[in-house]
C-alpha cells in the first residue's frame, strides 16, 4: 500500500521533506537504521471501500518535543479518518514521553483543518526560500560567520531566548545542537545563530539574527557562500514570522518564496495543580499549591517541594518564609 499511494504523501515535516526528499523514499527509509532515532507508524482501517490511511510519528529519547512525518493518501484528507489517526499518533508520542507533537503544513492544506479539529494550534508561521546560489559575489571579509562551539553555549542560549516568543519556546523547548550552527559575532557579543540540517536532497537553514545586525544582505550572502559541505545541493532558508524584516534581504538576494507554512503543536502534557505538604523541622505544616505537568495521563506527577530554611541570626529572610 505505501508502494502504490507513493505520490501522494503529505509531509508533515518541512525540514525532512527539503533535505531527504520523499518521505516514505529509500533516503527516509534509511532513518530508521539510526539507533538514536524511535518512530511509529499508525494503519488505520477506514472499511466503506476507503484505502486504509498511514500516520507516522519521529520522536527521540529525551527530547520535550516528537513531530510528525507524513500521512498517506492524499484522497482521503478531507474525510474525517485524519483526525483519528492523529489522535492515535498523539496519544502514542505521550506514551514515549514527549511532551509536546509538531507538524508543519501549508496554510491551504487540506490536512491543516483535520490537524486544527485534532486539537493542533498554531504557534508560527514561516516562508521557506529557495536561495539564488549563482552570481553572488562577496567583497566582505570571510570572519562574518564562524562555526560555532561548546564556549558559545551561553550567548546562543541567550540568544535564543531575547528573540524567540514565549509561545515558541513553549512549543519545541530546544534550539539545534550548537556544534553543528554557525555563529556571527561582533565586538564579542554573539548576535546570529545559524543551524543547518543536512541531507542528500537539500540543505535548509534556520536563522536567528538580531535586528541590531547591519548589512543583514551583507551577512546572509556571506554565508551563502562560505557554507560547508554544500556539494551542489540547493540551500533553504526558513524565516520565522518573528523573523519577518529578514525577507527584504532575501529579496535583494533573488530569493524565492514558498508558500507560507503553519507551525502547529499539540500540548501532551496537561497542567494541573496539586496540593503539597512541607515538612519544616520535623513538623507537617500548611499545604501549598504547586504546578505539575502529567504527559499522555490525567494523573499528576509526585513533587517534591524545597523551603528555604529559616535564618538562623533572627533576620527575616528576604524571599519570606515559604522561599
Amino acid at each position: 500500500m505505501v508502494y502504490r499511494y507513493r505520490h501522494q504523501v503529505q509531509c508533515l515535516d518541512s525540514a525532512q521533506a527539503l533535505t531527504r526528499g520523499n518521505p516514505v523514499g529509500p533516503w527516509a527509509m534509511l532513518e530508521h537504521l539510526r539507533l538514536e532515532h524511535s518512530s511509529y507508524t499508525c494503519v488505520l482501517r477506514q472499511g466503506g471501500g476507503h484505502p486504509a490511511l498511514i500516520g507516522q510519528m519521529h520522536y527521540t529519547s529525551g527530547e520535550r518535543a516528537a513531530r510528525l512525518s507524513f500521512i498517506m493518501p492524499t484522497i482521503e484528507l478531507e474525510t474525517p479518518g485524519p483526525i483519528g489517526l492523529l489522535e492515535s499518533l498523539a496519544r502514542e508520542a505521550g506514551q514515549r514521553g514527549a511532551f509536546t507533537l509538531l507538524a508543519d503544513v501549508e496554510e491551504r492544506s487540506p490536512v491543516f483543518e483535520s490537524l486544527r479539529r485534532a486539537g493542533f494550534s498554531v504557534y508560527a508561521w514561516q516562508h521557506v526560500w529557495k536561495l539564488d546560489l549563482t552570481g553572488q559575489e562577496d567583497n566582505h571579509p570571510p570572519s562574518l560567520w564562524e562555526p560555532a562551539s561548546d564556549l558559545d553555549d551561553f550567548a546562543i542560549r541567550g540568544l535564543y531566548q531575547q528573540l524567540t516568543p514565549p509561545l515558541v519556546q513553549s512549543a519545541e523547548h530546544t534550539i539545534h545542537p550548537i556544534s553543528q550552527g554557525m555563529i556571527h559575532a561582533h565586538n564579542g557579543e554573539v548576535l546570529a545563530f545559524v543551524a543547518p540540517t543536512y541531507g542528500p536532497h537539500g540543505i535548509l537553514l534556520q536563522p536567528l539574527i538580531h535586528p541590531t545586525v547591519e548589512k543583514v544582505t551583507h551577512l546572509l550572502r556571506s554565508l551563502v557562500n562560505r557554507m560547508p559541505f554544500q556539494l551542489g545541493r540547493p540551500v533553504y532558508l526558513a524565516v520565522r514570522s518573528y523573523q519577518a524584516w529578514l525577507e527584504n534581504a532575501l529579496h535583494a538576494l533573488n530569493a524565492q518564496a514558498a508558500p507560507r507554512q503553519a507551525l502547529l503543536v499539540k500540548h501532551l502534557g496537561k497542567v494541573q495543580r496539586s496540593s503539597v505538604f512541607a515538612v519544616h523541622n520535623g513538623v507537617l505544616e500548611n499545604q501549598l499549591p504547586a504546578m505539575i505537568h502529567a504527559p499522555g495521563s490525567d494523573q499528576p506527577l509526585p513533587l517534591v517541594h524545597y523551603r528555604e530554611p529559616e535564618p538562623q541570626n533572627g533576620c527575616p529572610s528576604r524571599q519570606g518564609k515559604n522561599g
